[in-house]
């Protein structure tokens, strides 16, 4: 799985980078099937934001955003987000095997 990082701020300390690789990256335990996630950190007049786009080997794309005062805060809510995205994801392909009609 490819991770790319981009900050839209300057000051955004590697250890948050690391952080946010860490904490958004554990969307790839709880589901396989993602290519790369695309990871954005910056600072707004309202709040640090994180933004992670995960792209799924299904051609799906799962978006999961979050603004807090912190930086720490917004990777930690935007992963949270992602994963119950991931895991929804997840789900909704089991179900759909196990009923046998492809989706329809």
């Amino acid at each position: 799985m490819d991770i790319d990082i981009t900050t839209r701020s300057e000051g955004i300390p590697d250890a948050a980078k690391d952080y946010a690789r860490d904490k958004f990256g554990s969307a790839a335990r709880i589901f396989d099937r993602i290519g790369s996630l695309h990871i954005s950190l910056g600072h707004q007049k309202d709040g640090h934001h994180a933004r992670c786009v995960a792209h799924l080997d299904s051609g799906a794309m799962l978006v999961a955003e979050a603004t807090s005062e912190e930086l720490r805060h917004a990777i930690e809510q935007g992963a949270e987000k992602l994963n119950a995205q991931v895991r929804k994801e997840k789900e909704r392909l089991i179900d759909r095997h196990r009923r046998g009609d492809g989706g329809r």
